[in-house]
Parts: structure tokens; C-alpha cells; sequence
């Protein structure tokens, strides 16, 4: 919606107009026409740029034969990358003793991300058979399974609660409620791995604000020779 309202205040700062055929030889033609073309081109490029932000595919993180993560998994029409790495809750995220130490704060939007790793990460490809061979990922030895951890909240006696994305060599995949010990090391558990989630930004932001920037300094030029 942010985006078709820019859309449509550009069409309204430089609208399209008509040049009377007596005119079209003029300069006053030519400017016209020149303002038109590059209105119509610029609004094409946003299009463009738009569809090749929500055509982003994931990119594997893999490392000597190893799963290490993704980038831009899609989770919920947002795009995240996600580690996957051993470790301490304490020491992955910035102490594990507040709801705000985590990118997803809920069940129901840590579950979604859980999903999005059996949808979007764990499959089996020309880089590796991630999803038949589950200790190819980062932070797993188990032959037959792997449990990924995405944390979303802490409560009292230094528990931590998460939820599962179990990927299972049967092909028996599932999402598990669960807790554990915010000092629980991790590498110790060869069953276990933390999922650590970073947002990036839209693509198409940088884009749009200079695009809006440049209107703001061409409507004020306009002013000025008035």
C-alpha cells in the first residue's frame, strides 16, 4: 500500500499532458515530451525493481559441504537471514534474559519461521541433500534428524522458550513447542542448533526515497521560477 501511495503522488507531481499539435513543434513540445517519456520510464523502473524484490529466491549459506544457513527466507512477506549455529542462549543473543533479545517474539511468528526452513532451506539440491541428510547442516551430527531452535521468549528461572523445526531424514518433518536452559551449550547436544534470525531491509526503499527526494527538489525549483 506504501508503495502505490508513492505511485500515485508521482502521477500527480508530473502528470501526463496533451501538447496541442500546433505546439509540437515547439520547444515547449519537445519539454513536454521529454518530461513524459522519462515519467513514464521512471515509474516502470520502481515496477521493475519492486518485482525483483518479491521474486528474491534463498540463498543457501554453505560452507566445505556444510548447511551454515540462508539468505533472504521469506517469513510471513518479510525477509530474514538465519544462522545456524552452537552455542549458549546467554552468548547468542545478547544475554537471553528479555523478550527484545529475539527477532521473533511470539509462538505463532517463531513456529512460522520454524516452517519457513522446512519450506524454503532444507531441501536437497546440487549443493548438498540437506533435507535427506540432516547432519550436512551446521551445529548437527545426528544421521536420522536435527531439532532447530528459534527462540521467542525468556521467563523466570532462566528458562527459555522456543519453538522446533525438526528436520528428519524419514521425511517425517514437524514444528515442536518447547524449552531449554538459557546456559545450556548446545555444542554439546549433537541433536541440537540454534536458528538465528536477522531481518534485512526491502530492496526498493533506498530507490523509492531518492525517488521521492527528487520530486521534492523538482516541485520546489518550480516554485522558485514561479
Amino acid at each position: 500500500m506504501a508503495v502505490l501511495g508513492f505511485l500515485m503522488a508521482f502521477d500527480k507531481e508530473f502528470p501526463a499532458t496533451s501538447v496541442p499539435f500546433h505546439e509540437r513543434m515547439g520547444l515547449h513540445s519537445l519539454t513536454q515530451g521529454k518530461g513524459f517519456v522519462m515519467r513514464k520510464f521512471v515509474l516502470a523502473a520502481v515496477v521493475l525493481v519492486l518485482m525483483a524484490g518479491g521474486a528474491q529466491a534463498v540463498t543457501l549459506n554453505v560452507v566445505g559441504g556444510q548447511l551454515h544457513g540462508a539468505f533472504g527466507v521469506d517469513v510471513g512477506g518479510t525477509l530474514y537471514d538465519v544462522a545456524f549455529l552452537d552455542g549458549t542462549c546467554i552468548a547468542l543473543f545478547n544475554g537471553c534474559d528479555a523478550v527484545s533479545d529475539f527477532t521473533f517474539q511470539s509462538s505463532a511468528l517463531a513456529a512460522s519461521a520454524s516452517q519457513a526452513l522446512l519450506d524454503q532451506v532444507f531441501f536437497d539440491g546440487v549443493l548438498g541433500n540437506f533435507d535427506s541428510l540432516p547432519s550436512l547442516s551446521n551445529g548437527c551430527e545426528g544421521l536420522s534428524e536435527c531439532y532447530f531452535f528459534t527462540p521467542y521468549a525468556f521467563v523466570p528461572s532462566s528458562v527459555v522458550l522456543v519453538r522446533i523445526a525438526v528436520n528428519s531424514q524419514s521425511g517425517s518433518d514437524s514444528i515442536l513447542s518447547g524449552s531449554t536452559g538459557s546456559s545450556n551449550d548446545f555444542t554439546a547436544f549433537a541433536l541440537s542448533t540454534y536458528a538465528i534470525w536477522t531481518p534485512i531491509p526491502e530492496p526498493s526503499a533506498a530507490l523509492l526515497l531518492a525517488l521521492g527526494l527528487t520530486g521534492i527538489s523538482r516541485a520546489g525549483r518550480r516554485r522558485n521560477r514561479s
